[in-house]
């Protein structure tokens, strides 16, 4: 029998959680301050679990088996993350936005004191178990944390990001409490802790930390292993017998390696039931031409940009401002994602992405946005004379180079749409394939964004205090506002020129619910399924 999920008593919690909460216990409903705002969303269909019907299969592709069965493992490669998803769920779920709640299946509370330093005491649930029905408990925790600090020979887990803070972790007044403890005021404490543990002995040693196979006792999920069929390339997942949360709604998961080339036609054929596209127009195109089939897309957790390289020509900061305000953002994203019905958003943030807590479009508030004539002026004003073909100044041409590399086929679009925008304002733009005055680049952007901050933000001129306040800003609207203040000084100091938010494509077949373009969300495996 699947067991309720305790959400109605994390109510008040799950609001301090979004917004980073005060205090040594959960403040009342009364205090607790509102979260930041965010305009994010996911496209993942979502249904109730009682309209989903119980059993089927999901079918996705991979390019290959697994060869590194651990999750953090700096060898798990892409297809082996997807693979492990549903055998290694959240600890701390996110959601659209990235602001994360305790997952009552694995952490029943959370109290957090900012006194001095921050420490958070998780309460774990005794039902969870790993999958040989070993309990999970704070020696897991304690393990992983040395791990996760260089502590354990021979070991460096890849991510989560935030461990370098943590500066102890040990058991509280039972195994199932677990006190966490960072060097400072840390308003980003659930950064390290978002994923869980990993199983105290497979982090003890090198040789533990790698494995090459699979084995249930490393996995404690809805989800385990049931078959891999190295000659057919397949990777079948059941439901675990041990899951003491809800009853999964799918009874199989399975995972076929398909060539790149083929998997298009795969998912045509109704041989796969998920396909992340990406934003390749004959992709979109492809997966559209499908029977049965939805294109599920959200903004994502990606944006495209433009490095600026603050030497040479562009050292100078009036030039770089003239240069941001002759490009029009919005057309070079209009021009990348050319087949979508809407055009992406555009990011005007050197912080935040549009659909992340406490976003400010920093061109609307500094005025440096789309102008070609206050960058012609700016230009004149800087004196930069107009000529055939290019301004020049003290007789050098203002050229500018852009990397465009070999085969890259959006570089090369982005440059002539550039091109054509800086040349009406008489800046000329050369195509290079090495390094260039403009590189453009798909940035990832955590899910806490402000616990690291980006180094040429936070080496802006008059940025030192902010950042330190950022740092330790408990208070979510205080940090907002201190945050919106560091990216409006990166904003005219031009240090990136941020383009749009990357949208995420994923096709799926029709009736698939809870699963599809989630955002930063965590998928819960329980409850994806199908309605018919």
């Amino acid at each position: 029998m699947s067991r309720p999920r305790p959400r109605a008593r994390l109510t008040v919690l799950a609001a301090a959680l979004l917004v980073g909460c005060t205090g040594s216990q959960p403040l009342p409903s009364t205090s607790t301050p509102a979260p930041v705002a965010a305009d994010a969303v996911q496209d993942t269909n979502p249904q109730p679990r009682e309209r989903l019907r119980d059993g089927g299969l999901l079918r996705f592709p991979l390019a290959a088996l697994p060869t590194q069965w651990n999750p953090r493992h700096p060898d798990a490669d892409a297809d082996a993350r997807r693979v492990l998803d549903p055998l290694t769920p959240e600890h701390l779920a996110l959601d659209a936005a990235g602001r994360a709640t305790p997952n009552p299946d694995f952490v029943t509370d959370v109290a957090v004191s900012h006194e001095g330093h921050t420490v958070v005491t998780l309460t774990l649930n005794p039902e969870a178990v790993w999958g040989d029905a070993a309990p999970l408990t704070a020696e897991d925790w304690v393990a992983t944390w040395r791990a996760s600090t260089g502590q354990v020979e021979g070991v460096a887990p890849v991510g989560p990001l935030g461990w370098d803070r943590v500066t102890d972790v040990r058991a509280g007044a039972s195994a199932y409490e677990v006190v966490v403890t960072y060097a400072g005021v840390d308003p980003d404490w659930a950064q390290p802790l978002v994923p869980g543990p990993l199983r105290a002995s497979t982090v003890a040693s090198a040789d533990a930390f790698a494995w090459a196979s699979h084995r249930d006792a490393h996995y404690a999920a809805p989800f385990l292993v049931a078959h891999v069929d190295q000659a057919q390339g397949l990777v079948t997942l059941e439901r675990n017998p041990l899951w003491w949360g809800d009853r999964p709604k799918l009874d199989t998961i399975m995972f076929r390696t398909v060539q790149a080339e083929a998997v298009a036609a795969a998912f045509q054929h109704n041989e796969l039931d998920v396909w992340e596209t990406g934003t390749s127009v004959d992709r979109l195109q492809q997966s559209r031409a499908a029977a049965d089939t939805t294109l599920r897309t959200a903004p994502g957790t990606h944006g495209r940009s433009l490095h600026v390289s603050r030497a040479g020509l562009l050292a100078d900061a009036a030039l770089r401002r003239a240069v941001l305000m002759a490009i029009d953002r919005a057309e070079v994203g209009a021009s990348d994602l050319a087949d979508l019905h809407e055009p992406p958003r555009t990011w005007s943030s050197n912080l935040l992405l549009p659909t992340q807590p406490g976003y400010v479009d920093q061109a609307r508030a500094t005025g440096l946005a789309n102008d070609p004539v206050r960058a012609a002026e700016a230009l004149d004003a800087a004196g930069w004379v107009e000529g055939p073909g290019s301004r020049s100044k003290d007789g050098q041409r203002l050229l500018l180079t852009f990397r465009t590399p070999i085969g890259d086929d959006l570089a090369q679009g982005e440059f002539e749409v550039l091109a054509g925008q800086l040349a009406a304002v008489g800046v000329r733009l050369r195509a290079v394939t090495g390094e260039a005055d403009l590189t453009p680049v798909s940035v990832p952007v955590d899910a806490f964004p402000l616990a690291r901050l980006p180094e040429d933000v936070a080496s802006v001129p008059a940025a030192a205090e902010l950042v330190a306040r950022v740092a330790s800003e408990v208070d979510p609207v205080r940090r907002a506002d201190q945050a919106s203040q560091l990216a409006r000084l990166a904003w005219q100091e031009v240090v990136e020129i941020p383009l749009y938010q990357e949208p995420q494509f994923v096709a799926v077949r029709n009736g698939l619910a809870n699963l599809g373009a989630p955002g930063y969300a965590t998928t819960d495996w329980e409850d994806v399924g199908w309605t018919s």
